[in-house]
């Protein structure tokens, strides 16, 4: 009885001899183990020594490994130490929801009251000539009057209200022009951006990139900063053309400069800026994204010193980042700095594992 006991107690103890064998990692390759210290074949980095159960810590490394292989093709999971991310560079910040804010940054010119008036005043004059020709012809219609006069009418007003779209002005702007009529000849209509007195002194035609113009609409506030002089101002948006000019591929907005006391010439230089609020949603950094091309990668922090890679959809672009829609959660945190090298050693890791079929090496 006392010889059985004794051999169960040597084994027990092999057993946890074998079990307490000191096991080293390397922090940016955890999959590659060693018995001894020494250094990693892949990247030459010092061997670290394991705590607590060895066998238990490489069994919940390849759990995460084999939990998340499949989530983003070509990436695995990164874990480091607090060293390693302190020489790594390594920042995170928490996914909150916030207002996603977007500044449309364009440019414009000084528009002259004469441009202005000459233009309105253009259409209002075709269009009468055209509504006065129209009403004698119906009441004529039974003398089967020639249509050509009717008809070089009706081409000098659409050509007419095409300069004003073309300049800056909206449907509403040529629909209040429509009502103005002359009752005598010296009666002058009271025009949309020409008041008496100089009241609104500055006009600036800004123009709109394609892209932008689902942003832009009338009554919007903006920053206007004149180069020239070195000064800013603000102004209001009260129209958006209804051209787009094929050359540039942008479409022109009338600014009300609002309360400006300077001097400025005609055509001069500005910069334009328009700040947008959009609508609230989970906004990750812009630099915590790694955009291949095809798909969005951000990595998120699990535990710390474990990374994993998340692939997201995201909504639009803003100045305070990405507007998510799937695949991050509020109060998660992701990597902002450090991420291009998170990325490298995460397709690295990746490479080697398919290489090796994912085991570890002794």
């Amino acid at each position: 009885m006392k010889r059985i006991i004794l051999i169960l107690t040597l084994v027990l103890c092999s057993t946890i001899n074998g079990w307490a064998k000191d096991i080293y990692y390397c922090p940016m390759h955890p999959f590659y183990t060693s018995d001894k210290p020494g250094t990693c074949p892949i990247c030459y980095m010092n061997l670290v020594k394991k705590r607590g159960d060895p066998r238990a810590e490489a069994a919940l490394m390849a759990r995460e490994a084999a939990a998340h292989r499949n989530d983003v093709a070509g990436y695995t999971p990164v874990r480091i130490d607090n060293r390693q991310m302190q020489l790594m560079g390594v920042r995170t910040t928490v996914v909150r929801k916030q207002v996603l804010v977007k500044t449309v940054r364009t440019f414009g010119y000084i528009s002259t009251h004469h441009q202005l008036y000459e233009l309105q005043d253009e259409y209002i004059r075709a269009y009468l000539d055209f509504t006065l020709a129209f009403r004698d012809y119906r009441r004529a219609e039974h003398i089967r009057r020639s249509w050509e006069t009717h008809r070089e009418l009706q081409l000098k007003l659409h050509e007419a209200e095409d300069k004003l779209l073309r300049l800056g002005f909206g449907p509403y702007q040529i629909e209040e022009l429509q009502k103005i009529s002359w009752k005598t000849p010296w009666v002058q209509p009271p025009l949309l951006f020409f008041k008496e007195g100089n009241v609104v002194s500055y006009w600036v035609v800004a123009q709109i990139f394609e892209q932008d113009m689902g942003f832009v609409e009338a009554g919007q506030k903006v920053q206007i900063e004149i180069p020239a002089y070195g000064e800013k101002t603000k102004g209001i948006i009260r129209s958006v053309g209804g051209i787009l000019d094929q050359q540039t591929r942008t479409v022109n907005a009338l600014i009300e400069l609002d309360g400006y006391k300077g001097e400025l010439a005609g055509n001069m230089l500005v910069n334009v800026s328009i700040a947008i609020e959009l609508n609230e949603d989970l906004i990750v950094p812009q630099e915590a994204v790694m955009d291949t091309g095809l798909r969005k990668i951000v990595f998120v922090q699990t535990r710390p010193g474990v990374f994993e890679p998340r692939e997201i959809q995201v909504l639009a672009l803003g100045d305070n980042g990405w507007a998510v829609k799937s695949g991050l959660k509020e109060g998660q945190k992701v990597v902002v700095d450090g991420n291009f090298l998170m990325d490298s050693e995460s397709r690295l890791q990746a490479t080697l594992e398919n290489q090796s079929g994912g085991d570890d090496h002794d």
